[in-house]
């Protein structure tokens, strides 16, 4: 009988390790499904976190350009005082002018709106020309330009009405922008 005990406990400790080794490998098992889920609901995790831009200056220009999101190619930027200068290149987009408008509204709103530094944007429109001869050069030609200043007294009540292509060609918005435009 003692023997049969002796058995009996022996069989228990094999079915106990059994039992442990089998909830071991299904909690391992689930484990990855669980992190996988808990990671799918946090998203993305940004490890720099943007700073929306108050004061412009020369240190944190190009940085703002980029986190505009604008469609046109910026070719050029200036900062001077408190104007700033910005060409924006249209070749890829030709005359449309509802994603130059788009793009004008953005720096418009980042100018005089989120930044509190800047009295005056001064935007060009300019355009890749091949020039004839030997050196086979590209030079910019200016298409348009446009002339705000802090001072609008349209920008706080109607910057948010500056849509598409009617705004380029609406005389009231082409008096408010300052805009020129120059024939091709």
């Amino acid at each position: 009988m003692a023997q049969w005990s002796r058995s009996s406990s022996h069989w228990r400790r094999l079915l106990l390790a059994c039992s442990i080794t089998l909830s071991l490998t299904l909690l391992l098992s689930v484990f990855p499904m669980l992190i996988q889920r808990s990671a799918e609901s946090k998203g993305d995790v940004s490890v720099f976190h943007p700073v929306p831009v108050k004061r412009l200056n020369s240190d944190v220009i190009v940085d703002t350009m980029l986190s505009l999101g604008l469609s046109l190619q910026v070719k050029s930027v200036g900062w001077k005082g408190s104007v700033l200068s910005v060409d924006l290149s249209t070749d890829g987009y030709g005359q449309a002018e509802d994603v130059w408008i788009a793009d004008l509204q953005r720096l418009l709103e980042f100018s005089f709106v989120q930044a509190d530094n800047v009295s005056r944007l001064l935007v060009r429109f300019v355009t890749p020309v091949r020039q004839a001869g030997e050196s086979d050069e590209t030079k910019l030609q200016l298409i348009a330009a446009s002339d705000v200043r802090k001072t609008d007294s349209w920008l706080s009540t109607d910057l948010s009405k500056l849509k598409g292509e009617e705004s380029f060609f609406d005389e009231n918005w082409r008096k408010r922008l300052r805009l020129s435009v120059s024939r091709l």
